[in-house]
């Protein structure tokens, strides 16, 4: 007996900001489905043609982006914070979670076409470690949205880790890895120590940090304002439409740029009709653009010394280097690594573009218990962010604070501010700041029933319990008034 993992797979999905990836489990590991014409990844791109009955997705919607971008919509992971914003195109309106929905489909039904009857038992979703509570939930709700059983969410590095285990399974040691996630839109940096024994492959997460504002689409716009200043563009005068599609086609421009100069020292730009009468014909060195994203590369030298502190290793402890993300193929990136962690120390027998498919791929296959090991996959992880609550005067109190290793509960004591307060909300928020109105409200406790008392003479017991699959459980306790109130979150 065996599982079908061909026609009833565990699928992984690597819902990417620019590009997507969808892999099964095999026999002999992951493998990453390609489209009717040979890529291995499909652009994260919705465009409505009121010509056609629903959106088009892919690389037809990414061509029309650039004819008509008012139409478009790259970079939805960008938006899943809000999941209810309207996002127009076309007559009509969507919400984030519905272009993720739409994405999701398309790339499960190009898996679907490959295997006559395709009837997979789930799916797993990968979302950056840095997402909060919210815009997991999202996700998930997008998954569901698109008809797809959900098993699972995991973490983008988490996702990357396990690739990277199983293709070196036979000849690990013992290590530490950091995993150097720079994609379309956000950029993930996670430490984690790797223990392979007889029985066991475990993947404890010691340290995490990032941005969800930063990745590839901030470079192209940056190299799309260089070309643009290089050219000497002159955008008076001209109409709303011309300015619109001249912006998308700099952007397209920036794009290729970028790709080319990953390789080879400058790259040359012909591209007509930018405006009206107006052409770019220039050259661009690999020098100029990285002076573009300076910004960008201090950030993320700040990011790589706070999580390497967080995980209280120093440089020379780090063993390995994943690369993971199309970003991370630019030249400076491995400069920088070199300069940061060491020479030699980064991994390159892994696609940086499909690991994080591969990964889920491989969640999915233990989540269904189908990996034909005798070894166990085990994943410790951390928290990513600070959880507490929103006190009166607009504050936040941290009751678990971020990279605290899980599963961990805490509990603190508040009370009431006004007299005779017989109900109250509690409101539940993950963070990094001080202030409740820059951190992300994850969810809401009603309480009523409190015994009427003076302000500041009752207690009020909150307990913040995290599990190993990081679901969060918030007990409400108040003696006095007989109550005791549960509430689940779930984080990923």
């Amino acid at each position: 007996m065996r599982f079908d993992n061909e026609k009833k797979p565990a699928l992984g999905i690597d819902l990417g900001t620019t590009y997507s990836a969808i892999a099964r489990w095999t026999e002999k590991g992951p493998k990453v489905y390609q489209t009717k014409g040979g890529d291995y990844t499909l652009p994260s791109v919705v465009y409505f043609d009121e010509r056609q009955e629903k959106p088009l997705v892919g690389n037809q919607a990414l061509k029309r982006a650039f004819i008509d971008p008012e139409n478009a919509i790259i970079g939805v992971k960008r938006m899943m914070d809000d999941g209810a914003q309207s996002i127009r195109l076309g007559d009509k309106e969507y919400t984030p979670i519905e272009i993720s929905s739409m994405i999701l489909r398309d790339i499960y039904e190009y898996a679907e076409k490959t295997t006559p009857g395709f009837d997979p038992t789930g799916v797993v979703v990968t979302v950056p470690y840095y997402f909060t509570a919210l815009q997991c939930t999202n996700t998930s709700e997008a998954a569901s949205l698109a008809g797809l059983n959900v098993l699972g969410i995991i973490q983008e590095p988490v996702a990357a880790a396990l690739a990277y285990g199983i293709h070196e399974e036979e000849a690990l040691n013992d290590e530490i890895i950091m995993v150097f996630d720079l994609g379309g839109g956000t950029f993930d940096l996670t430490i984690f120590r790797l223990t392979n024994s007889k029985e066991k492959l475990t993947f404890e997460v010691l340290a995490t940090g990032g941005d969800d504002r930063l990745g590839g689409l901030d470079f192209d716009k940056a190299l799309a304002e260089l070309i643009k200043e290089k050219s000497q563009l002159n955008f008076s005068g001209v109409s709303k439409e011309d300015e619109i599609k001249a912006t998308a086609l700099l952007m397209e421009a920036a794009k290729e740029t970028k790709e080319i100069l990953s390789y080879e020292d400058f790259a040359d730009i012909i591209k007509p009709n930018i405006l009206p009468s107006q052409h770019i014909e220039l050259e661009i060195e690999r020098s100029e653009f990285e002076d573009s994203i300076e910004s960008y590369f201090a950030k993320m030298d700040m990011i790589i010394d706070s999580v390497i502190e967080k995980a209280s290793l120093s440089k020379k402890d780090i063993d390995r280097v994943v690369k993971v993300g199309g970003s991370s193929r630019i030249p400076k990136i491995d400069e920088l690594l070199s300069q940061k962690i060491g020479n030699a120390k980064t991994y390159g027998n892994i696609d940086p573009d499909l690991c994080v498919a591969q990964g889920a791929s491989v969640y999915a296959a233990f989540l269904d218990e189908r990996i034909g090991w005798s070894k166990e996959i085990e994943i410790k992880t951390a928290t990513a962010h600070a959880l507490g609550v929103g006190l009166s005067d607009g504050r936040f109190s941290v009751l678990i604070p971020s990279n605290r290793r899980t599963p961990c509960e805490a509990t603190r004591v508040f009370t009431t501010n006004t007299d005779n307060c017989e109900e109250l909300d509690i409101d539940l928020y993950q963070g990094s700041s001080k202030f409740i109105k820059n951190n992300k409200r994850i969810g809401r406790i009603h309480v009523a029933g409190l015994k009427k008392c003076p302000a500041g003479e009752l207690d009020i017991d909150i307990t913040f319990r995290i599990n190993q699959q990081q679901s969060v459980s918030v007990t409400i306790v108040q003696k006095e008034s007989n109550i005791r109130k549960v509430e689940n979150v779930k984080l990923t």
